[in-house]
C-alpha cells in the first residue's frame, strides 16, 4: 500500500512539473514574438512636399553692434617738463591742430637766446675769414673751421627752435575732451596722456556677416541703423570697410560710418543695422523647414518615385521663413517640408499636398 500511495504521489508531482514547464515555454514563445521588430520599410510615411522653382530674391539681415567715435585719441607732449598752462576741462570742444596748453619753455628760450647770438657772431667770423681768404691773407682750414662753428650754431639755434614748438600741447582730432590725467603746474614726462578726446560727429558701427552675407554688400552702400531709444528715427549709414579676410567662423568684419550731426546718438549706445542685400534673379529659394540640420551641413529629402534621397546643400542669405539654395538643388526637384523626423535614405512616402 505504501509503495501505490508513493508512486501516485510521484506521478501527480511529475505531471505538475511538466504542466509548469509547458507554460513557462508558451510565455517565453510569446515574449520572443512580441520583441520581433515589425518590418515598416514598405509602409509609406505621409509628408508634405514642394517642387523648387527658381526667382529672384531680395533679402534682408538685422545685426546689434555698439557705437563707437569715428576718431578718438590720446593727448600727449612732445617733451618733458613742467605744464605752464591747460586750457580744457571735461566736456571742452576743440578742434584739430588747436594748441591747448604748453610745457614750459622760459629755459629753452634762453637757450635759444644765447645760441643766435652766438650764431650771429660765428656769422661775422665767417664772413671775414671769406674776405682774408679771398685776399690770401689766411688758409683754407681756417676759412672752413670759421665755416663750421656757423653753420653748426645755426643747426643747434634750429633745435632749440624746435623744441621749443613741441613744447606746445596740440590737439590731434577735432572732438570733446571726455578725460583729463594732469594740471597747469604738473611736471609731465614726454609721451605721457594728458586728456583724451572723442569725435562723436561721426559714428562708427562694427558688424560681422558670414561669408553667405558678405557678397551681396559693397562699399559706400547705404544701411539703415536704428535704436530702440529712438524708435521713430532711422539713422543712414554708409558701408566704409568690408574685410578681405574671415575668421575661423567664416565671418567678416563690415564697418559703417554714421553722421551724427546735430549729435543725436552718443558713442556706447546699442544699436540695429539694417543691410538690405540687393536682388538676384533665378535663386533657388526653398523654407527653412525643409532643412534638416543633424550634421555638419544641413540636407534636404529629395523625393524621386515617391522615395526619399538625403541631398547635402550649401544655403546663403534668407528673409522671414525663406533662405537661397546656393548649391545642392535644381529646378523642379521635389523636396520634403515635413515629417521628416521620420524619414531616412530610401524610405518610401505618400506625398499629402493641401
Amino acid at each position: 500500500m505504501k509503495r501505490k500511495g508513493i508512486l501516485a504521489i510521484t506521478i501527480v508531482a511529475i505531471i505538475i512539473i511538466v504542466s509548469i514547464i509547458a507554460v513557462l515555454a508558451s510565455n517565453k514563445h510569446k515574449i520572443n514574438e512580441a520583441k520581433k521588430s515589425v518590418d515598416r520599410s514598405q509602409v509609406p510615411i505621409t509628408v508634405k512636399s514642394l517642387k523648387v522653382k527658381s526667382t529672384e530674391f531680395a533679402a534682408q539681415t538685422i545685426l546689434p553692434a555698439r557705437l563707437k567715435p569715428f576718431e578718438e585719441a590720446n593727448i600727449s607732449v612732445q617733451t618733458s617738463g613742467l605744464i605752464s598752462y591747460l586750457n580744457i576741462d571735461l566736456g571742452s570742444k576743440i578742434t584739430k591742430g588747436q594748441i591747448i596748453g604748453a610745457v614750459d619753455t622760459k629755459i629753452a628760450k634762453l637757450n635759444l637766446k644765447s645760441t643766435v647770438l652766438t650764431k650771429d657772431k660765428l656769422k661775422d667770423d665767417y664772413d671775414r675769414a671769406q674776405e682774408l681768404y679771398q685776399g690770401k691773407a689766411t688758409s683754407e682750414i681756417n676759412l672752413n673751421a670759421a665755416k663750421y662753428n656757423y653753420e653748426n650754431t645755426s643747426v643747434q639755434a634750429e633745435l632749440i627752435n624746435q623744441q621749443i614748438e613741441n613744447a606746445n600741447i596740440i590737439a590731434p582730432v577735432s572732438g570733446v575732451i571726455t578725460a583729463r590725467n594732469f594740471k597747469a603746474g604738473e611736471i609731465i614726462n614726454a609721451g605721457t596722456p594728458i586728456a583724451y578726446v572723442v569725435n562723436v560727429n561721426k559714428l562708427k558701427a562694427t558688424v560681422y556677416l558670414d561669408e553667405s552675407e558678405v557678397y551681396y554688400i559693397n562699399p559706400n552702400q547705404p544701411v539703415v541703423v536704428s535704436s530702440q531709444l529712438f524708435p521713430d528715427k532711422n539713422i543712414t549709414g554708409n558701408v566704409i570697410y568690408i574685410s578681405p579676410n574671415g575668421d575661423e567662423n567664416h565671418n567678416y568684419q563690415v564697418d559703417v560710418i554714421i553722421n551724427n550731426t546735430p549729435e543725436i546718438l552718443k558713442a556706447g549706445t546699442n544699436v540695429s543695422v539694417t543691410f538690405n542685400f540687393e536682388t538676384r534673379e533665378n535663386q533657388i529659394v526653398i523654407p527653412k523647414r525643409a532643412l534638416v540640420n543633424d550634421r555638419n551641413e544641413p540636407y534636404v529629402y529629395v523625393i524621386k518615385n515617391n522615395v526619399t534621397h538625403t541631398r547635402q546643400v550649401k544655403v546663403g542669405i534668407s528673409k522671414g521663413e525663406n533662405i537661397v539654395v546656393v548649391n545642392g538643388l535644381s529646378d523642379g526637384e521635389e523636396v520634403v517640408l515635413s515629417g521628416q523626423i521620420n524619414l531616412a535614405e530610401g524610405s518610401i512616402v505618400n506625398v499629402v499636398n493641401q
